[in-house]
């Protein structure tokens, strides 16, 4: 149990390395740019630690491991314990040098129950947490892109001259005088 749940911790924890290492990495960038084009130049990112971009990628992917490495620790220990259950003893048939049906009696069962049965838990509860998580970061993408494209849209709409509404051309038109232009 104890190797099970000490290799689970570090498979679990990999991930949440390689997103480290991509904020790590997004600073050392930085810093290369600006001892390269002084102090003054434009950063390269706003908040190297925001997840935007790659980060929010990795961030992501990182999310699906955890998920699928938890749900294969669970499969692996319901299917060493049939469903998470310790017997206090168990039948031992065909082992070699025994030729007979041997009993063998597990130490200490129901402190072994009661840990599986808390391994078993905090499992559950991760895998609904990093799901939750998911879920949201999706979510708040498609939010963000449809905010976006919507804001798109809307300064793309041209309205014709024989349109009976006239109030948003105006509008239109006082927005664009408003607004400074750019000659190149």
């Amino acid at each position: 149990h104890i190797r099970l749940w000490a290799l689970q911790l570090i498979f679990v924890t990999c991930p949440s390395l390689l997103v480290i290492m991509h904020v790590a990495y997004r600073e050392d960038r930085e810093r290369k740019n600006r001892e390269k084009n002084g102090e003054n130049c434009p950063k390269l990112y706003s908040n190297t630690g925001k997840k935007h971009g790659g980060l929010w990628w990795t961030y992501l992917f990182s999310l699906f491991f955890k998920l699928i490495i938890e749900i294969l620790f669970l499969y692996l220990l319901h299917k060493m314990w049939d469903s998470f259950d310790l017997p206090r003893l168990v039948k031992c048939t065909n082992v070699d040098p025994c030729p007979n049906t041997v009993d063998c009696y597990i130490a200490r069962p129901t402190e072994k129950r009661v840990f599986t049965y808390f391994m078993v838990g905090a499992s559950s509860i991760c895998i609904i947490l990093t799901v939750c998580e998911i879920f949201y970061l999706i979510f708040k993408r498609v939010v963000q892109r449809t905010r976006k494209w919507r804001k798109s849209t809307k300064r793309s709409v041209s309205y014709s001259k024989a349109s009976t509404c006239h109030c948003h051309v105006k509008s239109e038109e006082k927005d664009s005088k408003s607004q400074p232009r750019c000659v190149a």
